[in-house]
């Protein structure tokens, strides 16, 4: 039997031909390297990251960075259990020439399983409790030191188990700091950026 205590909101049927508009990306605030590293970190509890399938094409993980304004994209499985992830650097230049030539393949014919960077992989990621406590000029430190672009954060759960919780993108921080990008400098080793992080 329908509460009656709640009168319905009004509504009205949606007018023909009325453009439809994708949220603006999030403008954040400039920053210098004295600034909390928080204030550089994507937070993956406030920001849902967008996943993809293994078995998508490298050319729609591309349009969909692109549609997203993202540099990156996890990559999850049918139960949404976390496989790894897949960079812009990844699906761009030399990465996917390289391993097209390793498989024999064309590049047309990769999909992001044969690019992705797994979870499996021995990886470095920060941790959120050093993270909390550092400024933006600890975290461009620590990624010229690993050489990436990109580096995960992590928390952890009441078993001590790696929890996905953060990003940092070179690329963002340097627009954050009004900097020219430099991200293809570092960019040339990337392939080291997802931990075991489990589910």
């Amino acid at each position: 039997m329908p509460d009656t205590r709640f009168k319905p909101l009004p509504w009205t049927r949606l007018q023909r031909g009325v453009p439809c508009y994708l949220p603006k990306p999030v403008t954040r605030p400039p920053v210098d390297a004295q600034s909390p590293a928080l204030a550089v970190m994507t937070d993956l509890q406030r920001v849902a990251p967008v996943t993809i399938a293994r078995d998508t094409s490298l050319e729609d993980a591309n349009r969909i960075m692109l549609l997203c304004h993202t540099y990156y994209l996890l990559v999850a499985d049918e139960h949404s259990h976390l496989l790894g992830i897949v960079t812009e650097a990844g699906t761009k230049g030399h990465r996917p020439l390289a391993v097209a030539h390793t498989m024999g393949v064309r590049p047309s014919e990769l999909v992001v399983g044969d690019v992705m960077i797994s979870k499996h992989d021995d990886a470095e990621v920060m941790h959120l409790r050093d993270v909390s406590t550092a400024r933006v000029g600890n975290v461009l430190a620590a990624l010229k030191e690993l050489g990436t672009p990109h580096c995960l954060v992590v928390d952890h759960d009441e078993e001590d188990h790696h929890v996905l919780c953060g990003v940092f993108l070179l690329s963002q921080i340097e627009r954050q700091m009004g900097l020219a990008p430099q991200s293809a400098e570092i960019a040339q080793t990337f392939s080291q950026v997802v931990s075991s992080l489990g589910h």
